[in-house]
């Protein structure tokens, strides 16, 4: 146990860093960006995602996919081959961005913001290149200057937004270049310490097509993927305004903090899980063992987020506590998402990957059909619900296949009871304003968790 609590702790810390950091900034930038400006910001970030994946074309999953194939003196080259060709992309569709910007910028928020593709074209290069810059360190398993990258990229947004804010304007703007600001200060760092790496070394053609072969094909899946987790905020500049995309992106700062464990968890699982499959392909019971710990223990967080959502909300401005009844059934997202992490291994240990695209296809399409019902009727509280709602889909479809493929033997009716009584919780804490209701309602939650997974609590106990 100890040691894999060991890289699991490095690669968190950052993680923990920086929701420490959120949270001490985000009621200061509730104070200067109004909602509507906060929802400015999330589409443009709404924009910038897609772009990203188009720009980066899968070359990231090239870059892990040889990275080891290649000798440690010359694996600079592996970083250039894969980040030259994405530079060259974001480029060519910042550019397009630049040439339509009266025409984009009408399309995404119905009226001309100028210079808003310049600061694209910066927001999207520094992205690019923060990508190959975190992946590096990732590669090679430095968990804590992993960790320091996230803390200085923390510090560097919340800096550029609030300097932006205060000394020029408190719009959408100030978010965007507080996120441009996070990149540059970890480029920066991870450039000056890792200078080996780094180090330019001309590339050949036959290796840029070899990783663009390779990582062409993940496009698809990772296009359907952004529009399964898009769909809310499209539909919700449809059917409502940027004052309720705002409240909805404010909600997701609840649900941030369960991003905590799982960025932490599934930034060093998958390399653990390979070791544990390719060691011993019948070894189960470790997988088990790891799916009814992680249950555990993000139904009892998600269950403590859910009973003091009120109570945390009050340190935000006023125009951003109505959100507090929108995150309810965010908290799904996270739950399920990490969880299936674990049930999912037998698509990938049996080399079916594309699987994956079949699951969030028919999850996407359900999430669609819920926001196109829900998001007219009940806003901001429909879109959290659809959503919550298919990520449990989601991890349904995730376990059903990956057990036909490589039965592991899960424990599926204590998820299912967890589940069950989120949604209960979750129900409650969007439709009842009762502050004490939702704080019982979430301890007796935990309580409930705590009985049914009593043997597991002993087992990471001994272990630990």
């Amino acid at each position: 146990m100890k040691k894999y609590l060991k890289p699991f702790v490095s690669f968190s810390i950052g993680t923990w860093v920086r929701a420490i950091i959120s949270f001490f900034a985000t009621p200061i930038i509730s104070y200067l960006i109004i909602p509507e400006e906060f929802g400015r910001a999330s589409m443009f970030t709404l924009v910038y995602n897609i772009a990203l994946i188009l720009s980066i074309m899968g070359l990231d999953q090239s870059y892990i996919r040889y990275y080891y194939e290649i000798k440690e003196n010359e694996r600079n080259k592996t970083f250039w081959t894969a980040l030259i060709p994405s530079i060259i992309s974001g480029i060519a569709i910042s550019l397009i961005f630049i040439i339509f910007e009266k025409q984009l910028s009408n399309l995404i928020y119905s009226r001309e913001y100028k210079y808003i593709g310049i600061i694209f074209l910066i927001a999207l290069l520094t992205g690019i290149i923060q990508r190959y810059n975190q992946l590096s360190i990732r590669m090679q398993k430095k968990g804590l200057f992993f960790s320091t990258i996230q803390i200085l990229n923390a510090l560097g947004n919340i800096a550029g937004t609030i300097t932006y804010a205060i000394l020029i304007k408190p719009n959408f703007y100030a978010i965007v270049v507080g996120q441009i600001t996070g990149n540059i200060t970890s480029l920066i760092y991870g450039f000056s310490k890792d200078k080996v790496l780094r180090k330019y070394e001309k590339i050949q053609l036959s290796l840029i097509k070899k990783y663009i072969k390779y990582g062409l094909p993940f496009i698809p899946t990772f296009l359907i993927s952004w529009f399964f987790t898009s769909i809310d905020r499209i539909s919700l500049k449809q059917y409502t305004t940027f004052t309720e995309i705002g409240l909805y992106s404010a909600a997701f700062k609840i649900v941030s903090v369960m991003n905590l464990i799982q960025a932490g968890f599934t930034t060093f699982w998958t390399p653990v899980a390979y070791e544990k499959y390719e060691n011993n392909k019948n070894n189960k019971e470790f997988f088990r063992k790891a799916n009814l710990a992680i249950s555990f223990v993000m139904f009892v967080f998600g269950f403590i987020v859910l009973s003091f959502k009120d109570i945390i909300f009050l340190i935000l401005a006023k125009s951003y506590r109505e959100a507090a009844y929108i995150a309810p059934f965010l908290i799904l997202t996270p739950i399920m998402y990490t969880i299936s992490e674990t049930t999912v291994l037998g698509i990938n240990f049996k080399k079916k990957t594309y699987w994956h695209m079949v699951l969030i296809s028919i999850s996407a399409l359900i999430n669609y059909i819920g926001n196109t019902i829900l998001v007219p009727i009940l806003g901001a509280k429909g879109a959290a619900i659809s959503t919550g709602l298919s990520y449990v889909v989601f991890f349904i479809l995730r376990t059903l296949i990956a057990e036909r493929l490589y039965y592991v033997g899960f424990k599926i009716y204590k998820i299912f009871i967890g589940i069950i009584v989120t949604i209960i919780v979750a129900y409650i804490g969007t439709f009842y304003t009762n502050t004490i209701l939702t704080i019982i309602s979430g301890i007796t939650s935990i309580f409930i968790m705590l009985f049914i997974y009593k043997n597991e609590i002993k087992w990471i106990l001994k272990k630990m």
